[in-house]
């Protein structure tokens, strides 16, 4: 009867590692239902390559390709830059006033929109001292540990099975 419910327990923990693997490809960031038809564009605001609440924005909205970014800091806005869009082909500049910026996205299929105020902190262009967001990243959900542990179970279990097996032998 132990020889039973030790082989027994370590398919059980085999199947537990399978199961284990498969999570991660379960999980998902965004899941839209298929009545979600709308354009979703993430928009990301840096200043000085790194991400800053001095900058904030609005979608215009009647239009929704038509974006204006505004910086509110205390450096010296020196200008506009969108990184990964080309100007002409992913974007044009429809109004710029003071420390604000409009532009239309001409591209539908952009999904990642970064705008980076350009910014002079006391005479010089220094990389703004805020903390980078931690959005993007996947939470930890230990998939991998829970593997780990599965595959040292069913090994112990099958051990045991085996050592009573050449007990029973002897």
């Amino acid at each position: 009867m132990k020889k039973l419910i030790s082989v027994v327990l370590s398919l059980i923990m085999a199947m537990s590692v399978c199961a284990a693997c498969v999570i991660p490809v379960m999980a998902a960031d965004t899941v839209l239902s298929p009545s979600d038809t709308t354009k979703r564009t993430t928009i990301n605001v840096e200043v000085n390559g790194s991400t800053s609440n001095d900058v904030s924005y609005e979608k215009d909205p009647e239009n929704d390709s038509e974006i204006t970014f505004t910086y509110d800091g205390d450096g010296e806005l020196i200008g506009w830059e969108f990184p990964g869009l080309e100007e002409g082909v992913d974007y044009e500049i429809i109004s710029q006033d003071g420390n604000s910026i409009t532009i239309r996205l001409l591209d539908d299929e952009l999904s990642d929109v970064t705008a980076n105020a350009i910014v002079k902190y006391d005479g010089k262009t220094t990389k703004a001292t805020t903390k980078k967001s931690d959005k993007s990243k996947s939470p930890a959900t230990g998939a991998v540990t829970g593997s780990g542990l599965a595959v040292a179970g069913a090994g112990v279990a099958i051990l045991a099975a085996l050592k009573k097996k050449s007990d029973d032998a002897e």
